[in-house]
């Protein structure tokens, strides 16, 4: 029989692989996030823009692996549609989110708004959907939390929810849409009349009745004023 080696180690466990986008810089990730909507939409994202643009570190360049990953590029590093729709400086972060969360679909399935959790969370959070060393993880955190921090969430995002249908202002109060949304929203209105000093009775209810034949569509003896 051969005796066994106490001595011996057991093997390693090597760590997984990294399930999500991270880069080495993240406040270059930060940077070239808030200079995109202030320069023009160039042809194709390389070191060459990147130096151009004040990024001469080499490990810049791997902030371009997560801008592919939440599909601001295409895979040949043009910028995609989504680009386009980020330039937009009063509303680019709104199509930002959407393609966040579905990146990051565990994060957000585990939390209503993982961006607020505390950094102990968080590394809770990607250890358990994630993989890497401690100092990937922490890459992948702060890399989630640049992204973030360049996104707006939620149900007026411009695409979280690209099928749902305008609302019509034709229905009337309490009425559903067609599609069974749900009731249109009811619309008051309040007058603050200033009258004229000095008139008869009469002279008074001839102006309310203009304003209601002219403004409301009444008119005196109608049906809508019994």
């Amino acid at each position: 029989m051969v005796a066994k080696d106490k001595n011996r180690k057991a093997p390693a466990t090597p760590a997984t692989k990294p399930k999500f986008p991270y880069t080495t810089k993240p406040g270059s990730l930060r940077k070239l996030l808030k200079l995109i909507p202030q320069r023009p939409k160039p042809t194709k994202v390389d070191m060459n823009l990147l130096r151009s643009w004040g990024f001469n570190d080499s490990n810049d360049y791997s902030v371009l692996r997560v801008l592919k990953a939440v599909g601001l590029l295409n895979e040949g590093n043009q910028p995609s549609e989504l680009y386009s729709h980020f330039m937009k400086i009063s509303e680019g972060a709104r199509f930002l989110g959407p393609e966040i969360k579905r990146v990051y679909a565990p994060m957000f399935q585990a939390s209503h708004t993982p961006y607020n959790e505390t950094n102990e969370k968080l590394r809770n959070l990607f250890n358990i959907h994630s993989g890497g060393g401690e100092s990937v993880i922490d890459l992948q955190i702060h890399t989630f939390k640049a992204l973030c921090e360049h996104a707006s969430f939620g149900e007026g995002d411009a695409l979280a929810s690209p099928e749902a249908p305008a609302m019509s202002s034709q229905l009337a109060p309490g009425q559903q849409h067609s599609d069974g949304v749900g009731p249109s929203p009811t619309i008051h209105i309040n007058l603050h009349i200033h009258l004229p000093e000095n008139k008869t009775r009469r002279e008074y209810e001839d102006m309310i009745e203009d304003i209601g034949r002219h403004i409301f569509g009444r008119y005196k003896g109608s049906v809508s004023d019994a």
